[in-house]
């Protein structure tokens, strides 16, 4: 079987997160889907939509990375240098975190 994955995370940065802190975290965004474990990648902030009981709109920024393999997965999460920079350069920002892994159909 040749599953592929999906790593789909939110983050809420801490209060009073300037705007310049916010312009080198998207840039660590656009530097994190370089990493060579992804077979795509992507990045945003929510979608400015009307207001509906079953979205949630509270995060600052989402990415969603995807995976041929579950190899390529277990490396992104443990040595990835990309990723591991990403978390180190970046962490001090974050006020929560939510991460979903998933296996696609």
């Amino acid at each position: 079987m040749n599953e592929k994955f999906a790593h789909i995370v939110f983050f809420w940065l801490k209060e009073g997160t300037s705007e310049t802190e916010r312009l080198n975290f998207e840039d660590s965004l656009r530097k994190l889907g370089t990493s060579v474990c992804t077979s795509a990648y992507h990045w945003g902030k929510p979608l400015d939509i009307p207001k509906r009981g079953v979205v949630d709109q509270s995060y600052d920024y989402s990415i969603t990375s995807f995976f041929d393999n579950l190899e390529a997965h277990e490396t992104y999460q443990s040595t990835d240098p990309v990723h591991m920079d990403f978390i180190e350069t970046n962490k001090h920002l974050w006020k929560e975190v939510k991460v979903f892994d998933s296996t696609l159909s």
